[in-house]
């Protein structure tokens, strides 16, 4: 029989998702989903019916037979997820499909019930506050955002972050009026260090010269979990803003049905988020891969963090704005850093985008800025071993990456080792600046999967 329209678009819509590709090789598929490489069943679990889910969400009305053919997973294995997703009332039966005539057992559309629940994200950014409702599918419903220096006034959040965080969640919900019973969870993405376990913000413990270093994050002994769990009485989830973004491109992203990858973090912050055999890699007390903070030069100046000569000192795009300026013989009014976030993440744009156009010097100071970020991209490679590193811009939005990609691109392949150089693909997010907004919708849905999926 030849496809409708409707089969089209349904196939189109699940071709963005590699594992569902008819043909995907096993390399594509999350760990287990092929049955061959089963090493954790339960992750298995959690990812099928994550995307059942998804091709769901994406095709409006969809049968079980069409989900199984876009999928590759058996009829029964269709009907167990389905069935299970509809005890949890998360889908619902929606009719029949009459497109075969008379004659024949007649499908059963499915659809996702877009009552049932709504997770909240939040975006505590280094220049850019996010909040979001999303549903289960990962789509993004409402969103609001605003610059805020919510960073650099330390003195001044640290008594009033948790009370900033509540209403920030409070107003999404009376904005969008969001029934406050249909939340499954709200998630929470910050820079790091913190104890994701616990959702208490840390700060460095180095001191030197007796002081404690002046840390931009330095959010030391704030609760956060507690405090916005006791407020909504609902699961709360806090987590670095890398590990975050790289739940984001697995489940979403870039790096969906890729099982090793690193999602490295540039912009006005350094940092990576690591991927291994499918699931989120933490390390001990949640802090891991604190790439930015890396020694590049054991001469170099003072960090932030009390370590000296890190990498996040040369690799901050403020420096992309006053290498323009040094580059052109241009003065600017007033140095990079004592921009205004909104005011640095314009200047930045701006630079992107006069190379995109081909201007001589701004593609010169992004190839020098490339080859800065190519010394964490091949630490990142030769410690890791990943698949695919993810280069994300996170907060500063659909920038064109391009020329960093080349130069981080070559790089890894002159200086990683071979093994590692010949098959690494260095790739850009597509998510954006919202990637930590996906990344905490896929934090609540794991949590959630987990539960369910025993």
């Amino acid at each position: 029989m030849k496809p409708n329209a409707a089969d089209k678009v349904a196939e189109e819509r699940a071709m963005s998702i590699p594992w569902a590709r008819p043909g995907s090789s096993d390399r594509n598929l999350p760990i287990g989903l092929d049955g061959k490489k089963g090493r954790n069943f339960k992750l298995v679990k959690i990812h099928n019916r994550a995307l059942v889910l998804r091709i769901i969400q994406q095709n409006e009305m969809i049968s079980r037979k069409e989900i199984s053919r876009l999928t590759g997973l058996t009829p029964a294995a269709i009907t167990m997820i389905t069935n299970a997703l509809l005890g949890l009332d998360l889908i619902l039966e929606s009719g029949k499909d009459t497109s075969g005539g008379s004659s024949g057992r007649k499908q059963i559309f499915l659809s996702i019930n877009r009552e049932k629940h709504k997770i909240i994200a939040v975006n505590l950014g280094r220049s850019l506050v996010q909040g979001a409702v999303c549903d289960l599918a990962g789509n993004i419903l409402h969103k609001s955002e605003h610059y805020l220096r919510l960073i650099q006034d330390n003195e001044l959040v640290v008594d009033k972050l948790e009370e900033r965080v509540v209403e920030m969640i409070h107003d999404l919900i009376q904005k969008f009026d969001i029934d406050a019973g249909s939340l499954l969870g709200i998630s929470i993405a910050a820079p790091g260090p913190l104890n994701a376990e616990m959702g208490i913000m840390r700060g460095s413990n180095r001191l030197r010269d007796g002081k404690k270093p002046q840390a931009p994050f330095d959010w030391r002994d704030v609760h956060l979990k507690e405090a916005v769990q006791r407020e909504f009485g609902v699961n709360v989830f806090v987590d670095n803003d890398a590990n975050i973004s790289a739940l984001g491109e697995s489940w979403f992203g870039s790096g969906v049905g890729v099982s090793n990858l690193v999602v490295f973090m540039v912009g006005i912050g350094t940092g990576a988020g690591v991927i291994i055999d499918g699931m989120l890699y933490r390390g001990e007390d949640d802090v891991v891969s604190e790439i930015g903070h890396v020694t590049i030069d054991f001469n170099g100046p003072l960090c932030p963090c009390g370590n000296v000569g890190c990498l996040e000192l040369y690799s901050n795009f403020h420096n992309i704005i006053d290498g323009y300026a040094r580059t052109s013989g241009t003065r600017p009014a007033v140095p990079a850093r004592e921009l205004s976030n909104e005011q640095a993440s314009a200047r930045i744009k701006e630079i992107f985008r006069m190379a995109a156009a081909d201007d001589a010097v701004a593609r010169e100071v992004l190839r020098e800025h490339g080859r800065v970020l190519s010394v964490g991209a091949v630490t990142l490679a030769n410690t890791f071993s990943p698949e695919m590193i993810i280069v994300s811009a996170n907060e500063l939005g659909d920038i064109d990456l391009s020329i960093l990609l080349a130069e981080i691109q070559d790089a890894v392949r002159q200086r990683a080792f071979s093994v590692i150089a010949d098959k690494i693909k260095i790739v850009g997010s597509t998510l954006g600046k919202d990637v930590t907004l996906y990344g905490g919708i896929a934090l609540v849905l794991q949590d959630f999967f987990s539960n369910i999926a025993a």
